[in-house]
């Protein structure tokens, strides 16, 4: 543990004691780099919806506009917005409306391109939020196979099928359900993913509180719900099928550590070809083959990605 970059990040960025130890320890002087990255106006992002228009056809049309749109070489739909018109706003064009893009990050477009969902399959969604996810996974199966969505929230759960029926998604389920009660509805799935409920440490740049606010309790509760999640995904899982699990947090904690303990042996990591080549942060140390993206390098939110495979 570095204690002057700790102490910086505290008396500096603002960050708790707990959170700045945490940082130093897996970082070192880098995670100052980190929390001057995560004090910037992140870059919003889009991701082209291809079940309603194609690639070129909607940057020429946000173009048009007065965007200034920039692909993201590491997605295969994702685009930066690098330039915006006062009017309208990225979140109210009538393309946005008629579902022919989502506001999305790149870490969140990567992860699923990660699951790589196929055609005629049956896949999981387990903790799907408002959908961003959900619908780039009916996106990449062509509308073909099924989508079982599961979120707890009734509120994101409105949401959710919101974004669904805008996107033009026709082969999702929603079920308002823990996750974890999947294990008792006798399914089993070819794909899942297990974007996990989080303290959300990757988000400081979303919101700045959480840098002061996020407590070992915290962590200690969140990682609780990860494993039991990550447990009941592996059971319900098919044999040779795959399992994608991450968080939006820079805490071992909650990725790397979850991960080993909920392995298997009928379990084993697929490395994940991470899509960029920058210093010793693009890849997770503790556990080979594990992707961390994080701000300073990657200019998305900080997240961890580990691929799954159940052994036939």
């Amino acid at each position: 543990m570095d204690e002057r970059t700790t102490r910086i990040l505290v008396e500096k960025y603002g960050y708790n004691e707990f959170f700045a130890f945490q940082l130093s320890s897996s970082l070192g002087a880098e995670a100052l780099e980190l929390a001057e990255a995560e004090g910037s106006t992140p870059v919003k992002a889009i991701r082209v919806n291809t079940l309603k228009t194609g690639d070129a056809e909607l940057v020429q049309s946000l173009e048009d506009k007065g965007f200034t749109l920039k692909k993201c070489g590491w997605t295969k739909h994702g685009y930066w917005v690098v330039g915006e018109p006062r009017k309208p706003t990225i979140g109210s064009t009538l393309e946005y409306m008629c579902g022919h893009y989502f506001i999305q990050s790149p870490a969140s477009i990567f992860t699923v391109e990660t699951l790589n969902p196929e055609g005629d399959e049956k896949v999981l969604d387990m903790a799907a939020g408002v959908g961003g996810k959900t619908t780039y996974i009916c996106q990449l199966m062509s509308n073909t196979g099924v989508v079982l969505a599961t979120e707890p929230s009734r509120q994101r759960v409105g949401s959710l099928r919101s974004n669904l029926s805008r996107m033009g998604c026709e082969n999702s389920v929603v079920l308002q359900t823990d996750g974890r009660n999947v294990a008792e509805m006798g399914c089993s799935f070819d794909r899942i993913l297990l974007d996990a409920p989080c303290t959300a440490t990757g988000l400081v740049a979303l919101y700045p509180q959480v840098k002061a606010r996020v407590t070992p309790r915290d962590v200690v509760e969140q990682s609780a719900l990860q494993y039991e999640l990550l447990k009941v995904a592996t059971a319900v899982l098919n044999r040779g099928g795959t399992l994608v699990y991450s968080t939006c947090s820079l805490l071992q904690e909650e990725g790397e550590q979850v991960v080993k303990r909920a392995l298997t042996d009928e379990m084993e990591i697929i490395p994940v070809d991470p899509p960029f080549k920058k210093g010793e942060s693009s890849g997770s140390s503790i556990l080979p083959g594990s992707v961390r993206l994080y701000r300073h390098t990657h200019r998305t939110e900080g997240f961890f990605i580990c691929k799954i495979r159940k052994r036939v």
